[in-house]
């Protein structure tokens, strides 16, 4: 695995050579509005990975995002947003990811079963609200 920062990720992208798989960055990855058009396989973002108004049409193979997922405005079509979500009320994405169904909410990016363990008791949300946004998801996507 290749660590590197933000900045040198933004550089790559600007240099217009193709990003080298298993890049690592350790805290979050703002890039929104690079114009970046894929990601690496088995890339690596410490915090979150902010996609929002990008290219990106789909997440690479191994994506691991220790923080939020923020896909509005790409390309990503088997995604579905839940504008408002919990007593919180934060958007929400459920996509699948390597055949796997996950969601992001806030600074979580999980499987469903982590999100009822972990976003419910976290943010005040009920598992019959994520149960049914999970369900919605599937039947879109024929999950």
């Amino acid at each position: 695995m290749n660590k590197i920062t933000q900045s040198e990720f933004i550089k790559l992208i600007k240099s217009g050579e193709k990003l080298p798989d298993n890049l690592s960055v350790g805290g979050s990855l703002d890039l929104k509005g690079t114009g970046i058009t894929e990601l690496p396989d088995n890339l690596s973002v410490g915090g979150s990975l902010d996609l929002k108004g990008t290219g990106i049409t789909e997440l690479p193979d191994n994506l691991s995002v220790g923080g939020g997922l923020y896909l509005r405005g790409t390309g990503i079509t088997d995604v579905l947003y839940i504008d408002k979500i919990g007593g919180n009320n934060r958007p929400a994405y459920i996509l699948k990811n390597q055949g796997v169904t996950k969601i992001s909410c806030g600074c979580f990016f999980g499987t469903e079963h982590q999100a009822l363990k972990y976003i419910a008791y976290k943010n005040n949300y009920s598992d019959e609200e994520l149960k049914a946004a999970f369900k919605k998801f599937n039947q879109k996507f024929k999950g």
